[in-house]
């Protein structure tokens, strides 16, 4: 038969025994914190995008030398001894914003560009050896993303309630007026009309 030498020996191949799940798509962390006047908002918030990129298979087969029925070296594969593991690509970026309470604000910069090699071509006439090449043509296709993201951010009371009423004014009576407002923390106290 196609035997071999020697006796036999235990093939043990690896399988993993634990495994950690892992949260894919887009993730938003926010911590807000109210202003010293009440008026505004200090945001800092971090979005993350976690994509499934594939597997990458991490084993290697196991072989046993063996002879062939006309007693010729050969090597048998007896196990693939396959250890897929996925690949993930993560995008994270933090930062920080004051806005005023109502207001609404945008946030970008997790970019990416993707390139894909296209192959085109004329069907039969591109698989001729040598001429094939004259009907068919490669190009590579860039593919850029961008995640923007808007936050709209209101002061609320304990119960959920919007914090301040419409047309609010101040203790000395005056209406209130976000873009006079002092903000602390810049030269003039104020951040410049939304």
């Amino acid at each position: 038969g196609g035997g071999g030498g020697g006796g036999g020996f235990p093939v043990t191949p690896a399988t993993p025994t634990a495994f950690e799940t892992r949260n894919t798509g887009v993730t938003l962390e926010i911590e807000p914190n109210l202003g010293p006047n009440e008026y505004v908002i200090d945001l800092r918030f971090a979005p993350e995008i976690v994509e499934f990129e594939g597997f990458i298979n991490y084993g290697s087969p196991i072989t046993s030398p063996a002879t062939d029925a006309f007693g010729n070296p050969v090597t048998v594969t007896i196990t693939e001894n396959r250890i897929e593991m996925p690949v993930f690509s993560s995008r994270r970026i933090s930062t920080g914003i004051t806005i005023y309470d109502g207001h609404t604000v945008a946030v970008g910069g997790l970019m990416r560009e993707d390139v894909q090699d296209v192959e085109d071509g004329v069907p039969i006439l591109s698989d001729i050896p040598l001429i094939g090449r004259l009907f068919k043509s490669n190009a590579q296709s860039h593919i850029k993303s961008n995640l923007i993201i808007f936050v709209t951010a209101k002061i609320i009371d304990a119960s959920g309630k919007d914090y301040r009423k419409p047309n609010e004014v101040d203790p000395s009576g005056t209406p209130v007026d976000p873009v006079s407002t002092d903000l602390g923390g810049g030269p003039e106290g104020i951040l410049p009309p939304l």
